[in-house]
C-alpha cells in the first residue's frame, strides 16, 4: 500500500462548511424506507421504484432545516390500513431524519387503493 503524504488536522481546527443535501437525495431516502414496510406498494402494485421513478409517489418540501414528506401509497389487502399508514409515516420520519440529520415536520400519507392478490399477481406477470 503506498503511504500518503497528508497533514492530518485536528476536528477544532478545521474551518466547516455549508452541507446541502438534494431534495431529490431526501425523496429517495423516503421511497426506500416505504418500500420497507410491510403491507405497503405503490398505487399500481409491484415494487417501490428507486431513484428518479420515485419521484411518482413520494414529494419533498424541504424547509430550513426541516423536511415534509408526502407520499401516495396502496395498501395491501388484509393489512389494517390505519396501522400500516402509522408505521409508514415512523419509518419515512426515522430514516429521513437518521440519514440526513434533518428534523422531519410532517409525514402525509395518502391510502390511494387497496390492492388485492390478483392484482399484484398481474403486476408481477407483466
Amino acid at each position: 500500500m503506498p503511504e500518503e503524504n497528508r497533514e492530518i488536522v485536528p476536528r477544532e481546527e478545521v474551518e466547516e462548511g455549508k452541507i446541502s443535501i438534494s431534495k431529490e437525495v431526501i425523496t429517495s431516502i423516503a421511497g426506500l424506507a416505504a418500500a420497507e414496510v410491510e403491507g405497503i406498494a405503490p398505487p399500481k402494485g409491484g415494487e417501490f421504484p428507486k431513484g428518479e421513478g420515485v419521484k411518482r409517489y413520494v414529494e419533498t418540501e424541504v424547509g430550513e432545516g426541516e423536511v415534509k414528506v408526502n407520499i401516495k401509497v396502496a395498501v395491501k389487502y388484509g393489512y389494517p390500513v390505519r396501522d400500516v399508514a402509522q408505521k409508514l409515516q415512523e419509518k419515512v420520519k426515522e430514516e429521513v431524519e437518521r440519514m440526513t440529520g434533518l428534523r422531519v415536520s410532517s409525514v402525509n400519507v395518502e391510502v390511494a387503493k387497496l390492492l388485492f392478490p390478483e392484482e399484484e399477481k398481474a403486476e408481477e406477470e407483466g
